[in-house]
């Protein structure tokens, strides 16, 4: 991954075992991201585990707004700087 972007799923699913992706979480309720960022790592069975706990697998599911409060995450390939998140738009 040569520049920092926002991953789509099929790229989460061929990301190697240990890849490490950074998450981002819109707040359905305000309609604004969250101000932190985790980082995940790829398991051996195909899911991402943040640093929190929280495992993604289903990433189209996970990536799109959930249909009770509109929130969704986003899977980026680095470190995104305040100018980065703000510039691209959440789909």
């Amino acid at each position: 991954m040569d520049s920092c972007r926002v991953l789509t799923a099929e790229e989460l699913r061929e990301l190697p075992r240990l890849a490490i992706v950074f998450i981002e979480c819109l707040d359905g309720e305000y309609q604004a991201p969250l101000p932190t960022i985790f980082a995940g790592m790829k398991c051996y069975d195909g899911t991402i585990v943040d640093e929190d706990g929280s495992i993604f697998s289903d990433f189209e599911d996970d990536m799109s707004r959930d249909h009770f409060d509109g929130s969704c995450w986003r899977f980026w390939s680095a470190m995104p700087t305040e100018e980065q998140r703000k510039a691209v738009p959440w789909e």
